[in-house]
């Protein structure tokens, strides 16, 4: 990071001064210097990779809408492999581990923009900047990490007010890869960087993520399509809605899988099960192929999580269930062949 640059450079003025009050006194010392055999400089220290890396940069909320806040996702590394980051013009900050199937990370979320009464910023096309322009601009921000290893893959993007990613594919701000190169016999060694694009954003994005509470009943008769509203509870609303017929009370729906509902052990008298799904909007954070990030098991969502009421959907399953004289043709029919079946085998 800045801060650490220059005082690298400090170091590097004083060990100077202490070399030149060196030479001095050596000169000072007469002919006696003209004895001293030739010595070439060798490094006490030898380089023997890097240490760590850094970065420091201006951006601008280029998104078309406010910014609450921002993510930073340094892929391959952990948490602890995190040392500095910059503050910026946020009031919180976290770092955590996360994990996406086949890759893992550390994510650093800033939220809390405390630089505008408004809390947010605004949106503002970019301009060339200075190292430190952005960090007491509107419209945009100056961060900064430093790190033990390298991150396999960087990204970044603004959030919105509900810590939500304001798009899908991360800033364009490439990031170099550094490398280290021993040196070989009668050569220096060698620091490389290699800057790469962004990695595009996936192919395949998954539909939005949603919350679902389901209740859930049974009848002794079939029931009819016009039936299926969700009108106030009365003698003549079938549709589950009552607390005693929740089912679920709240699970989240990724894009990725289906969610399948518990079996039901029907009754002998059961013709008809009926289901009523409600849908909320999930408006906490997506990883890169859109999956939500939310750590929920059960519960109460988090309020951060749970958006406003989509939709409710009425759902049934007339049963085929045989008329009473059908079922005992069946079942004389059954013993027939069975009494027949006897007869052969005796």
């Amino acid at each position: 990071m800045t801060g650490t640059f220059y005082k690298g450079r400090r170091q590097s003025a004083s060990l100077c001064v202490d070399r030149l009050s060196t030479r001095r006194r050596v000169i000072a010392a007469g002919v006696a210097i003209a004895f001293l055999p030739m010595v070439t400089s060798v490094r006490a220290n030898p380089i023997v990779g890097i240490q760590g890396t850094m970065s420091n940069f201006d951006v601008f909320n280029e998104t078309g809408s406010n910014a609450y806040g921002a993510e930073i996702d340094l892929e391959g590394l952990h948490v602890a492999d995190v040392t500095k980051t910059y503050p910026a013009h946020f009031s919180n900050f976290t770092a955590t581990d996360y994990t996406t199937g086949s890759t893992f990370g550390t994510r650093l979320v800033f939220t809390g923009y405390n630089f505008t009464a408004q809390g947010y910023l605004i949106p503002r096309v970019g301009q060339t900047t200075n190292g430190h322009y952005a960090v007491n601009q509107p419209g945009a921000e100056h961060f900064g990490f430093a790190v033990r290893a390298q991150p396999t893959n960087t990204s970044y993007y603004w959030l919105g007010s509900a810590s939500q990613k304001l798009t899908s594919a991360s800033m364009s701000i490439p990031q170099p890869t550094w490398s280290f190169v021993p040196a070989a016999a009668g050569a220096a060694p060698i620091i490389q960087a290699v800057l790469a694009p962004p990695p595009p954003p996936p192919a395949v994005l998954y539909p939005d993520a949603v919350w679902v509470k389901t209740y859930v009943t049974e009848l002794t008769r079939q029931v009819d399509l016009i039936e299926l509203i969700s009108a106030p509870a009365g003698p003549d609303q079938i549709a589950p809605q009552l607390p005693s017929q929740v089912e679920a009370e709240w699970e989240l729906l990724p894009g990725d899988m289906k969610l399948p509902e518990p079996d039901i052990s029907l009754s002998d008298s059961t013709q008809a099960v009926l289901r009523r799904y409600e849908f909320y909007q999930y408006i906490g954070t997506y990883d890169e192929v859109h999956l939500p990030n939310s750590t929920f098991t059960g519960g109460t969502p988090d309020p951060l999580e749970l958006g406003q009421f989509i939709a409710a959907n009425m759902v049934a399953a007339n049963l085929d269930v045989p008329e009473p004289a059908s079922a005992m043709v069946v079942l004389l029919g059954a013993g027939i062949i069975m009494a027949r079946h006897r007869k052969v085998r005796a």
